[in-house]
């Protein structure tokens, strides 16, 4: 799978291939996260028989783009995207739809399990599912936050229901447990039991409810807290090193692949979990 860089003229959409049914809200939020941040996932797209590229996976992403290029067309001149086959563009679509169908917290799941229990590196699970090992990095921090249990686990369950953001845990996990009551607390709860709240904010959610909180403010609440609310030590270390820049991986030998593909054969067979028989599978043929 190969990342490049394509211009928004060049992107063309198929009606098989584009999701249908997202809320006008969603888009709203995703234009003012591309807005804001830009794109923190390439698209996947496909080399089209008739020249340039089809969109696989992305086509809201890329409608965000050119509504904001509407407006500034110095903005976006290219787009980053992962090449992928012509010929699998529907697995590839039915794959995609499957990962994006999880809820935060089950992809932190799957993801671990798969590193953990499994071997599967991280750079594979990334490279297939199409994510940025910052993202993937993002699904380390969530599993973290969600093993802490407590409101830990509960800022986690917010996310689900997309009252926070997901995008980035580490804002929540960098404070000890007195932090996370402290910043719930006083900024969110109005002086109320935080626990209470968070139960009240997500039952409102799964009913529609709309109170959302975007990234930038959570990092500006959970930045101003005093130096005790912080941990400190090795916990501090380990997030600078989940959050610092690593070198991309390079490419793996032919030694490697075989092993790899190996254990993912046997995980397939041996394992009595259908997701992680699903994806073992997957795995095995995105590496063949």
């Amino acid at each position: 799978m190969k990342l490049i860089e394509v211009a928004p003229d060049e992107l063309a959409l198929s009606p098989e291939l584009v999701r249908s049914g997202s809320a006008k809200s969603f888009e709203d939020r995703l234009r003012s996260s591309v807005d804001e941040i830009g794109l923190a996932e390439p698209l996947k797209v496909a080399a089209s028989p008739d020249g340039g590229y089809l969109v696989i996976d992305g086509a809201l992403r890329l409608g965000a783009v050119k509504s904001l290029r509407e407006k500034d067309s110095t903005r976006f001149q290219t787009i980053p995207a992962y090449l992928l086959d012509y010929d699998l563009r529907y697995e590839i679509r039915f794959q995609s739809d499957i990962y994006q169908d999880l809820l935060p917290s089950q992809l932190a799941t799957l993801v671990e399990h798969l590193h953990k229990a499994e071997n599967v590196l991280k750079v594979d699970i990334a490279r297939y599912i199409g994510v940025s090992p910052a993202t993937l990095r993002n699904y380390t921090g969530l599993w973290r936050l969600m093993e802490r249990r407590g409101l830990a686990a509960r800022i986690v369950e917010l996310m689900d229901v997309g009252v926070f953001p997901s995008s980035n845990p580490y804002a929540w996990l960098r404070l000890t447990d007195e932090g996370l009551e402290r910043a719930l607390r006083d900024k969110f709860a109005k002086g109320e039991d935080p626990e209470v709240w968070v139960s009240a904010v997500a039952d409102a959610a799964r009913l529609g409810g709309t109170e959302r909180y975007p990234l930038k403010f959570i990092e500006m609440v959970t930045a101003a807290l005093p130096s005790e609310c912080f941990h400190a030590g090795e916990d501090v270390r380990a997030i600078k090193r989940d959050l610092g820049l690593r070198r991309a991986a390079g490419k793996a030998t032919q030694k490697m692949f075989k092993e790899a593909r190996d254990h993912l054969s046997r995980v397939s067979k041996e394992s009595k979990q259908p997701v992680v028989v699903a994806a073992a599978k997957s795995f095995e043929a995105y590496l063949a």
